[in-house]
Parts: structure tokens; C-alpha cells; sequence
């Protein structure tokens, strides 16, 4: 199946904006491991009239970040791209028997919120208390 004109022209300048932007890519060193962009891998993401939107991938350390590249009149203007920052994992949920075992330590516990907290004092309190119910 042929290409269409209008296709055609199109893939000429997603390479073009491509070959300008591995040209520039050889000015710029990776923000985390300093390798140079020059062999980084550059990916058309999507276009919006003229704006591309690609990906960098560093080819050391594998960095990606994405760029608005907008061309006008003989000129290209490139800017990063704010993405959200991936979740951190969730904690796992509570089970039971740890929610069982809080209440127990909080009905036997004698003390104020502060001395609840206390990393030291409270694992000892309640590996005493283990002790006493044993």
C-alpha cells in the first residue's frame, strides 16, 4: 500500500525534526550520570500541529524525559515536559491480628501520647507485656 502525499510529507518532517534534534542532542549531557545525549534514544511521542512531543532515554543510565518541541519559521523552540511523578508503592494494608495486637498493647498500656511514640520505650513495653501474658 502506498504512502499517501500528505502522509509522506509528513514522515519527512518527523525525520527532519528528528535529525535537528539528535544534532542538538550532542550539546547536552545527561542531568543524572553526565553521559552525552549524542547516542541518547529520541522518540516521536505524538504531534500537535507544530509541536512533537518526544522521549530522550539516555543510553547509559536510561533517564527518560519528554520535550515539547515547537517549530515556527525556520526555528525550533524545545522545552521539557512537566510529567507527575509516579506514586510512591502503597504500605501494605493493616491485617488483623497487628490491629488486635495494638489494642491489646493500648488497654494494658500506662503512660501519656509521648511516651506511647517513644521508638525505644515502646518496643520494650511491648515485648515486656508478651512476657507478662505468657
Amino acid at each position: 500500500m502506498a504512502a499517501r502525499p500528505r502522509d509522506q510529507l509528513e514522515l519527512t518532517i518527523d525525520v527532519e525534526i528528528l535529525r535537528y534534534l539528535r544534532e542538538q542532542a550532542k550539546g547536552f549531557d545527561c542531568s543524572v550520570c553526565g553521559t552525552n545525549h549524542a547516542r541518547s534514544d529520541i522518540r516521536v511521542l505524538g504531534k500537535l500541529e507544530s509541536a512533537w512531543i518526544v522521549r530522550v532515554t539516555c543510553s547509559t543510565c536510561e533517564t527518560a524525559f519528554k520535550l515539547l518541541v515547537v517549530v515556527g519559521d525556520q526555528k525550533a523552540a524545545v522545552s521539557p515536559v512537566k510529567e507527575e511523578r509516579p506514586r510512591e508503592p502503597r504500605r501494605p494494608s493493616v491485617t488483623l491480628d497487628e490491629v488486635l495486637d495494638a489494642h491489646e498493647v493500648l488497654k494494658e498500656f500506662q503512660g501519656d501520647v509521648s511516651a506511647l511514640f517513644k521508638r525505644g520505650q515502646r518496643a520494650a513495653e511491648v515485648k515486656s507485656q508478651g512476657r507478662r501474658r505468657a
